[in-house]
């Protein structure tokens, strides 16, 4: 465009009028092409398709004034890029995202303090009685769920029953009563309609109800999930999730969850994670900490409740020195 505009006041003079621009192809090749025009003298315009005089108009000013604006704008995200400095830019690289490598960027204390600070602020919420515990695919939410269980039954010794709602899954409730039977867990079937016939019995002898649902995806939506709890407002979640997910599809994820009201996260093999920022993204405000990590498949061993030396801990996996 410089180029163009430079023949256009060689070929027309000084006292050239920019009356409209834009691109032109030439097979293979990207022209700019300039419309100019110039008054009272009769001058010989050169056969190039660059400058061709046409009638006036004031609509290369507004393009003009665009592409400045796209200008300014790109320098000044170049300049805030700069000034983030490599601090920033280390965490990024580490897997954490952007709000939370900024704060670290600029924390002048130590590492493990700015953690526990996060989760002191975030706070843990208590078990409700009723927990329904959600997940994709393949992150380990049915075998969790009987963990936390046979946890809460042996070392709180308090009565639980666990209810098998996955309608989707083949083989979903046979597995689910064979581990009931193994853990020696009262297990009912039932989807959500027939449910509401069932929990005035087991809220009067249960001390709490875990449901298993159908994983979270095309099948079952977290819009189907938010209708349950509409039928249910008592009804309270747990957020099953895989230590060693990318937290952008988690955070996309919870964007559709964090209507419901989400009591805990439960992170599961964490006997494969690895890097420590990679699991930043739970340190957001609005995000419920986790109440549970499982280290392996084994039940009901490889299930731990965590506090908060052990979140500490858990985020400071694979970080090096120089970060603490």
């Amino acid at each position: 465009m410089i180029e163009a505009l430079k023949k256009v006041k060689e070929e027309l003079g000084e006292e050239a009028v920019i009356i409209d621009s834009g691109k032109v192809r030439e097979g293979d090749t990207e022209l700019y092409e300039v419309i100019a025009a110039i008054e009272e003298r009769e001058i010989e315009v050169s056969s190039s398709p660059a400058v061709k005089p046409v009638e006036l108009s004031f609509s290369f000013y507004e393009e003009l004034k665009r592409e400045l604006k796209e200008i300014k704008r790109a320098i000044r995200e170049l300049r805030s890029h700069e000034f983030k400095g490599e601090d920033f830019w280390s965490w990024i690289r580490e897997g954490a995202p952007e709000d939370i490598a900024m704060e670290l960027s600029k924390c002048s204390g130590n590492l493990k303090e700015y953690l526990l600070e996060k989760i002191r602020k975030k706070g843990v919420c208590p078990l409700s009685r009723i927990q329904v515990f959600i997940g994709e695919a393949g992150v380990g939410k049915t075998t969790s769920l009987f963990k936390i269980a046979f946890w809460y039954r042996y070392y709180k010794k308090k009565k639980v029953t666990i209810v098998s709602a996955d309608n989707y899954k083949v083989g979903a409730k046979e597995e689910a009563q064979k581990l009931s039977h193994l853990l020696e867990m009262p297990f009912l079937i039932s989807d959500f309609e027939e449910l509401q016939n069932h929990l005035p019995v087991l809220l009067e002898s249960q001390d709490f109800i875990f449901i298993d649902t159908p994983s979270l995806g095309k099948r079952f939506t977290p819009q189907e999930l938010a209708e349950v709890f509409s039928l249910y407002p008592s009804f309270r979640f747990h957020w099953v999730i895989r230590s060693t997910d990318y937290g952008e599809s988690n955070l996309s994820l919870w964007e559709e969850l964090k209507s419901l009201p989400i009591e805990g996260v439960v992170l599961t093999f964490l006997d494969k994670y690895i890097k420590g920022p990679r699991l930043f993204w739970l340190l957001r405000e609005d995000i419920p900490l986790p109440h549970f990590v499982t280290q392996g498949e084994r039940i009901p061993e490889d299930i731990e409740k965590v506090d908060e030396k052990k979140l500490v801990e858990i985020f400071m996996r694979g970080i090096k020195e120089h970060k603490t």
